[in-house]
């Protein structure tokens, strides 16, 4: 392995990309797009109110205007706490049960496909009785008006049983009152509270780590079937080796994705994060405190994965002469990739279970699922330490395979090539006269 002339490959891809309008741009929009949808989603999600126009049939004849009274409130409620609007505003209208309350139901029904109202709600005995309101609307997804509407006719309920058996009014309000359960994160520096900013920070880094792998790997695999067809590397592998080649192009990618994290850092912490903290500082999730262990392992596990997909994606773009024919394979390595979501409530909630384990120590699995842990809870050191080796070997084992299809793939012009025939590419010997796929070889 002749180091100065990996070093020149790395130093040639690194400039190549770095040097492109597309890299600046890509660079620029990505952080003004992530931001930004995260500045209108805490937006959105204190601004998820408007008017609702609700019919009211009140059968019991008592709960009408105490329900009025309770949606009132709490929209006041609402609007007087900093950070948040005012929720859902009720426009309440009560209908009286004409005929029968079927037939009530049936002409509310018309008026709520008729776009009049926007829903009407049930009060009747018999419902009560089984712990159920019946609230007939075509906007189902609706919780956060749901969930407003319930609570007051909870309130409501809570209200008259109290004052049946004869008991003081201001009960309710004590009954009603609940306890906040506020956790605190065991570190060796001391216990910090913790909120939902933290688990806000962990999801960020998770999303950039998947995004990343999947995005320098496809560009290992564009590089190598861009130069088979430019037919470049018939140039450059008359001065270097092949693997060299391999892992110069692996390198000079690997840095350019560094780059961009750096930018994005300096970006984050001089203009974006501010802004972003000062809307979160106004909801209950606060600012997230993003300590330097959660860093080092994303930095750490980053480095890890893009080896182990680099090498992988290099391997796959090596026997082909288009993206079209190394998709079918691609998607092979971003089927691990995004296999890491299904096991992410598992990781969210039992972060030390023997499923979580498995996954973080499963290699194709390891860098996004380990880092996810480590940022998430407190797994044992042996274990970070054990998942870091078996990348580590893993990767080893891929780039040397890889390598093997590299050095024939890529001097293969042609059809596409089967599986047995790769196969015998890995078991090709230097000094014998390698099998072309069914094309010619130069």
């Amino acid at each position: 392995m002749n180091w100065k002339k990996v070093f020149a490959i790395v130093r040639r891809e690194y400039i190549e990309r770095v040097r492109t309008k597309a890299f600046w741009i890509g660079t620029a929009l990505i952080p003004i797009f992530f931001f930004g949808y995260i500045g209108i989603q805490i937006v959105s999600s204190r601004k998820a109110g408007g008017d609702r126009r609700l019919a009211v049939v009140d059968v019991t004849g008592g709960l009408y205007e105490p329900l009025v009274t309770d949606l009132k409130d709490r929209e006041q409620k609402n609007a007087a706490e900093p950070g948040h609007d005012r929720g859902v505003h009720w426009v309440v209208q009560q209908v009286p049960v004409t005929g029968s309350l079927e037939a009530t139901k049936e002409t509310l029904r018309k008026d709520v496909l008729a776009k009049k109202i926007d829903g009407y709600l049930i009060l009747d005995l018999e419902q009560l009785e089984k712990e159920r309101v019946e609230y007939y609307t075509t906007a189902v997804s609706e919780f956060v008006a749901m969930n407003q509407l319930e609570r007051s006719v909870n309130h409501v309920l809570l209200k008259e049983r109290i004052a049946k058996r004869g008991l003081p009014p201001e009960l309710a309000a004590q009954l009603e009152k609940r306890v906040d359960l506020k956790p605190f994160k065991i570190t060796k520096e001391g216990a910090t509270e913790e909120k939902g900013a933290s688990f806000f920070a962990v999801l960020i880094f998770t999303v950039i780590l998947y995004s990343t792998f999947i995005m320098y790997g496809m560009q290992n695999m564009k590089g190598v079937i861009d130069e088979k067809t430019n037919r470049i590397v018939e140039v450059v592998i008359a001065s270097v080796r092949p693997t060299e080649l391999m892992l110069g192009k692996i390198v000079g990618i690997g840095l350019v994705g560094l780059t961009q994290y750096l930018i994005w850092s300096l970006v984050a912490m001089n203009l974006s994060l501010p802004a972003i903290a000062g809307m979160m500082s106004t909801t209950d999730m606060g600012v997230p405190k993003i300590p330097m262990s959660m860093i080092l392992y994303f930095v750490l596990f980053f480095l890890f994965g893009y080896f182990l997909y680099a090498s992988i994606y290099t391997a796959i773009g090596a026997p082909f002469n288009t993206d079209q024919e190394a998709q079918q394979l691609a998607m092979i390595p971003m089927m691990f990739i995004i296999s890491v979501w299904a096991f992410f409530p598992v990781l969210l909630n039992n972060a030390n279970g023997g499923l979580a384990v498995f996954v973080s120590l499963f290699p194709f699995t390891a860098p996004l699922a380990m880092f996810m842990r480590t940022a998430m809870g407190q797994p044992p050191v042996w274990q970070v330490a054990l998942s870091l080796v078996i990348i580590a070997l893993t990767t080893f084992g891929i780039a040397w395979l890889a390598g093997r299809i590299y050095r024939v793939g890529i001097l293969m012009y042609g059809k596409k090539p089967t599986i047995p025939e790769i196969v015998r590419w890995i078991r090709y010997k230097p000094g014998q006269a390698p099998q072309p796929a069914a094309g010619e070889a130069t």
